[in-house]
């Protein structure tokens, strides 16, 4: 399973350790995990699994799980040269440790996903899990019950030779609507809607799978748990 590692590499990665002189450590009783006394150097360890050995600590890692409000002009990527980047909104010294669990374009706002647990930003963004991601479109041209027809039927991509999941549309006026997909094809919904020559002017991501942005104000940031997003 992705994530994990058994205990004896985990050691002999920080300090060279060969398996009989961490097997002789673990039978004296100087490895803990998690604070309780190992018992195998087969152990399977988590990446956040506080690991020690006598009084020095090989692992000591916490998980974060960050939901940002991206503004308009900020990039999703860790560093850039020219722009800033989602992980500069997060002013912490942890910061860098953070990876991103799906992208949205410079000019699309609204809820990012950051975290440094694997596992969890896996979930998020295989196309098989049907994680959804809701958004709320405002276009240059009517949306018409034939796009929202097709839109729900699945669009065939001739770039990827794939046809999309089914999405969910919910009309709010005329040139806007509310629109959950369930995969990240490369600027997905504004192929969707390009398609019928209809421009995307707005394009604002409210939700993955349950988490909500909520009242989180632009360029902020906060804490969640990963079982509100259900995946």
């Amino acid at each position: 399973m992705r994530g994990f590692t058994r205990l004896d590499r985990l050691i002999w990665k920080w300090r060279g350790l060969g398996k009989p002189r961490i097997r002789i450590k673990i039978e004296a009783g100087e490895v803990r995990v998690n604070g309780t006394l190992a018992t195998s150097g087969a152990m399977e360890i988590g990446n956040f699994d506080l690991v020690e050995v006598g009084p020095e600590i090989v692992q000591n890692r916490t998980a974060r799980y960050v939901m940002l409000n991206k503004p308009q002009g900020v990039v999703s990527a860790t560093v850039d040269a020219e722009h800033p980047t989602v992980v500069s909104l997060v002013e912490e010294d942890w910061a860098d440790e953070l990876h991103l669990a799906g992208r949205l374009d410079r000019f699309t706002t609204g809820l990012l996903i950051m975290t440094n647990d694997s596992r969890v930003s896996e979930a998020i963004t295989e196309p098989v899990r049907k994680v959804g991601k809701r958004y709320r479109v405002g276009t240059d041209g009517e949306i018409t019950a034939e796009m929202i027809a097709l839109f729900e039927k699945g669009m065939w991509f001739a770039k990827e030779e794939v046809t999309t999941a089914p999405a969910q549309v919910k009309l709010l006026d005329p040139r806007e609507c509310l629109l959950t997909i369930y995969e990240g094809k490369n600027h997905q919904v504004k192929r969707m809607f390009a398609h019928f020559g209809v421009k995307v002017v707005r394009l604002h991501r409210e939700a993955v799978g349950e988490l909500e942005l909520g009242e989180l104000t632009e360029g902020e940031w906060r804490f969640f748990d990963p079982g509100e997003l259900m995946v």
